[in-house]
């Protein structure tokens, strides 16, 4: 347990120093890898504690992003009305999901959600009056409040931060609690938890509204930083680096996901500027560490700290006729 927290305060010393020692852009790619590490977060929530593998968390963030976008650049309405009826149309269409989702298994639930997903996408490119279809919405712009403009790289990454953080925390303590222990003991064996009375529906049913709130923030921060909001964030192709990104990192730790995402990230931006076939250097790369590490980074890593950590075993050597 003293590890867990000194973990976490060496992420928080590492978060805070990194606006002050780096430059804007190296500040707006840690933007873009908290966004989708929260995003990251909501698939593994679903993955690594249900065992169910979700195609439409993507979805949520865009269905909060398209919110932004209609509310407050074509209807003008305030800043704090918008994000609160964002997430709230977020979790709603997370509810209406879940309710077509929770009592399907396995692919199935994977195909079910990859078509609510690609439904939603497609409603985004044809409902162009509402939408503005392919082209999007643009001129989506945080508020400036006196000498505080939410828009500033450095003021929107310590937004970002803050509630990035708060959600990891509440996730890593939702982990430890009888929910989170419960939807373990689901995944491991449904029929015991249903016969010990566990409302084993209600559990899932819960969970998925959960990451898809979860998936809601993350779209309000996307379109924010964006500043534009089209179909592509709905697209598969979003939701299929999302989940490589969770199963990179390894999806059954809390922070797999981040680590995920900051890997990809990293790799996108590194090897682009070499060639023009970094997707390629980058399949590589992914196809050699899921054979290598198949439960993903943060595992393997956590997993060589406490091999280090414990106390070697002392070997006493004795010859014949003595006394051990």
């Amino acid at each position: 347990m003293k590890r867990e927290y000194l973990i976490i305060v060496m992420i928080l010393v590492a978060l805070a120093a990194w606006p002050l020692v780096m430059g804007n852009y190296a500040v707006s790619q840690a933007n873009r890898a908290m966004i989708y590490a929260l995003a990251a977060l909501s698939f593994s929530l679903l993955a690594g504690r249900l065992g169910w593998f979700s195609l439409c968390q993507t979805t949520f963030a865009g269905i909060s992003g398209y919110t932004i976008a209609i509310l407050g650049v074509r209807f003008g309405l305030p800043f704090p009305l918008v994000v609160t009826l964002a997430l709230l149309l977020t979790t709603l269409s997370a509810v209406i999901f879940g309710l077509l989702t929770v009592r399907s298994r396995k692919v199935s639930f994977l195909m079910l959600t990859l078509a609510l997903g690609q439904m939603v996408w497609a409603l985004s490119f044809q409902w162009v009056d509402v939408t503005g279809g392919y082209n999007g919405i643009a001129g989506v712009r945080m508020p400036v409040y006196g000498d505080l403009n939410l828009n500033d790289t450095r003021v929107f990454y310590a937004l970002v931060t803050t509630v990035t953080v708060a959600i990891y925390l509440a996730v890593w303590r939702l982990y430890r609690s009888p929910f989170g222990l419960l939807l373990l003991g689901i995944q491991e064996n449904e029929q015991r938890m249903r016969a010990l009375g566990h409302p084993v529906a209600l559990a899932r049913f819960t969970a998925f509204v959960l990451a898809g709130a979860i998936a809601g923030v993350a779209g309000v921060f996307l379109v924010y930083d964006m500043g534009i909001m089209s179909p592509s964030p709905l697209g598969l192709g979003h939701a299929v680096w999302v989940l490589t990104a969770a199963v990179l990192g390894g999806y059954r730790s809390l922070l797999g996901p981040a680590i995920g995402v900051a890997v990809l990230i990293a790799l996108e931006t590194l090897v682009s500027q070499y060639t023009d076939r970094h997707m390629m250097v980058i399949g590589v790369v992914l196809l050699l560490s899921i054979l290598l590490m198949p439960r993903g980074l943060a595992e393997v890593a956590e997993q060589y700290f406490t091999r280090k950590s414990k106390p070697q075993a002392s070997v006493t050597t004795t010859t014949r006729g003595e006394e051990p």
